[in-house]
C-alpha cells in the first residue's frame, strides 16, 4: 500500500509494478524480479531441474522468478513484472 504496510491481496488482483512478501513455503503468485532478500526457489515444475536455485538481487537469472514456483528458504520481496494472462 501506499503507506508501506502489508496486506494480502489474491494473486489475480496483482498488477505489474506491484510488491509482494513471499515466506518460506509460499508459492510465488506470479513473474517477477526478486528487489529485496535471499531464498531458495523450488523450480522443478517448470524446469525439471530438482536442486533448489538461489534467488536474490542483482542479476537477470539470479534476481527472476516465475508464477507457481515455490519459495524454500528465507523470504523475498518481488516486484511483479507482468500483468496477470500475459
Amino acid at each position: 500500500t501506499p503507506d508501506g504496510s502489508v496486506q494480502e491481496v489474491s494473486s489475480t488482483s496483482l498488477r505489474k509494478g506491484d510488491q509482494v512478501k513471499v515466506i518460506a513455503g509460499d508459492m510465488i503468485p506470479a513473474d517477477g524480479e526478486v528487489i529485496q532478500g535471499l531464498g531458495s526457489v523450488d523450480e522443478s515444475a517448470i524446469t525439471g531441474e530438482s536442486a533448489p536455485v538461489l534467488k536474490q538481487p542483482g542479476t537477470d537469472i539470479a534476481s527472476s522468478v516465475t508464477g507457481g514456483t515455490r519459495l524454500l528458504s528465507d523470504e523475498l520481496t518481488i516486484r511483479i513484472t507482468a500483468d496477470p494472462g500475459q
